[in-house]
Formats: C-alpha cells, structure tokens, sequence
C-alpha cells in the first residue's frame, strides 16, 4: 500500500475553484452591505437636509412684514435712510413700506439688493425661484424718554442701556414702531455714556435726511415705541465651491453691506406658490405661480400664505438603481436618490 506524500493538481485547481465561489459570495455580501449602508445613509442625510431647509426659510417666511406692535398700520411708513449715496432719496435697501414678501423667477434676474449689490443668474440656478423677505427683526428694545434740558443737535432716540445691549451698532439701518407710525432710519452713532442708564441713537444727516417740509418725527416717539434692526434676507438656490447645488440667502449686514451664506448643501430646486387674499377674509382665494401668469401677477399686499417646493438629492451619485427623473427635471441622467419636501406657511402678520 502507497502513502499519500501530496495532492494532485486536479485537488489543488478544485480547491481554488472553491475558494473563489466562497471568496465571491463574501464580496457579493459585502458589497450589497455596503450599498444599503450608503443609500441608507444618504436617505438620512437627505431627510436632515430637508428639514434644516424648511425649518431656516420657514422661520423668515412667517415673520414676514412683522412691524412690532404697528401691525397693520395704516399710516404710511416714513423712511429717511440714506448711508449711500448720499442722494436724498432712501437707500434701496432699506426700501420697507410693509408688504413684507415679494417672489421672482430666474428670469427676472438680476436683482437689485442694494445700490451696490444685485443677485445675477450666475449666482442662481437655472429656472428655480427667488424670495425675498423684509421684517423688523424679532429682538428689540423699547424706547425711553428721559427729560432733557437742552435739546440735542440731531434727532436721537434713548433705550435702556442694559436691556439694549449688543443689538444695534453704528451704521446699522433701524426699524422704530409704535401701535401707530413706524418709521426706518440709519443709526448715525450708538453710543451709551459712563454712568449712563441709557444707549443712544442719534440720527444725523450724515445717513439720514429730512424730506422736505416734513421734519423726521423720531423725537415724537414716546415709551410706547420699540426700535429694532431691520431684516432683508433674499433665498434662493445656487451652486457652492464644490459643484453642488444648496440653498443660500443674502441678507442685510452693517453698514449697507449684503452677506451671503449658504446653508443646506444638495437643494438642488425651489419652487413657489403664493397665496392671494382676494376677499380680505384673512385665507387665500387662489395659489399664484408667478410663471403661469403675466406681470403683475399678485398684489404683494394681500399675500397671506406660502406654498414652497423644496427639491433635494443625495451628494453621492450611483445610489439608485437607474436615473430617476423629478417633475421640474425630467432630463435627470446621474443615479443620485432625490426627494421632494412641501409646506404651507402662513404669514402671521396677514393671515387671521
């Protein structure tokens, strides 16, 4: 009887043969894993996305035209801002006569901000929708009115200093309300006296003027008036340094200057829907979509509430199993997952 000392090739090429069929299972496993793992993931991160985008336009949605406790005034908003040109006429961004909202479409680019600044289609996504929001801002302080012996060279309003504190600065454009008038100006100067119970904000005519025949009437604000800053913030959908699309806002800083910021990566569409009060009962009549019909599409004055669209995809492509084509992109050609996020908002400050 032979012993064994080896195997044969035969057994070696079966062995391998096996090997690979068990190898190849372990791949087929592991790569399957792998691809739920992160089509779960992106799932997650897109719903995350599409929270965080709702919730930060949302917020400025339902504040919009918020004037402290002048509501819905009836006597017109006074506004002698003038930081820049220094033209004696009012700054454009501080334009505020209440309405509060006011759509564009991507072909109604571009869009003044400021005097200086505009909103181009190179910043903005091919055939998505622009909002722009204008409000008193949701913090503020109210005004006092302790006797003064002499009157000051400049109009100036006083605050409580400790009650005021780091919310308005030099140059800043300034919203001050009562349950009657409001008007818009330029802090000219914020300053707040060593001892002092009270932060002061002059008006000089070096931001700010006077129409003519008609005096500013800051110094007739009484206790009952509250100042705030002034809110601008334009939303819409542009292109990050990375190539992907994510929604942004521009928003009104010190000094005049706009500042953009982008704030959810991967919104790659937004669409709009207005809701016009026709009736004044306080709910909309009918939705406005400012591409269906011709200019001017809706009174901005009896906008009560938002429909919004938000369009979202994953930032990693290869995820579906095929291209997925969405309504407002049916040319979709790459793999990533795609969601759409809707809400309706109501403006606070118009709806009953």
């Amino acid at each position: 009887m032979n012993r064994q000392s080896g195997i044969t090739v035969i057994e070696i090429l079966v062995g391998l043969a096996l090997s690979l069929i068990i190898l190849a299972g372990v791949l087929h496993i592991f790569i399957n894993n792998k691809q739920t793992y992160r089509v779960q993931e992106a799932f997650a991160r897109l719903q995350e996305n599409g929270r965080f985008a709702m919730q930060f336009i949302t917020k400025d949605l339902r504040m919009a035209g918020y004037m402290g406790c002048a509501g819905k005034i009836t006597n017109p908003i006074g506004n002698i801002a003038d930081y820049y040109p220094k033209d004696g006429e009012v700054d454009l961004a501080a334009s505020f006569n209440g309405v509060g909202i006011e759509g564009y479409r991507y072909t109604d680019l571009p869009l003044q901000l400021t005097n200086t600044t505009s909103l181009n289609t190179t910043n903005v996504a091919e055939d998505t929708d622009i909002v722009q929001i204008k409000r008193a801002s949701t913090t503020g302080a109210r005004v006092r009115n302790p006797p003064t012996p002499t009157p000051p060279s400049n109009p100036e309003l006083k605050l409580d200093r400790d009650l005021s504190e780091g919310l308005f600065e030099q140059y800043d454009i300034l919203f001050v309300s009562d349950c009657e008038n409001a008007d818009v100006f330029v802090a000219s100067d914020v300053s707040a006296n060593s001892g002092s119970i009270y932060r002061t904000i002059t008006l000089a005519a070096s931001t700010n003027y006077a129409p003519p025949g008609s005096p500013p009437r800051i110094s007739d604000y009484d206790e009952d008036a509250e100042v705030y800053k002034l809110v601008n913030t334009t939303y819409y959908i542009g292109i990050n340094s990375a190539g992907q699309p994510a929604l942004f806002r521009k928003f009104l800083s010190n000094a005049n200057n706009i500042i953009e910021e982008e704030l959810v990566e991967g919104v790659e569409d937004m669409q709009i829907l207005y809701g016009e009060d026709t009736d004044d009962d306080g709910t909309p009549n009918r939705y406005v979509d400012l591409d269906d019909i011709p200019t001017p599409p809706v009174d901005w004055n009896k906008v009560v509430s938002v429909r919004i669209e938000l369009g979202l995809r994953s930032i990693e492509d290869n995820l579906a199993a095929e291209p997925k084509p969405v309504p407002n992109q049916p040319t979709v050609m790459d793999r990533r997952l795609r969601r759409t996020f809707t809400t309706s908002i109501a403006i606070r400050n118009r709806a009953i």
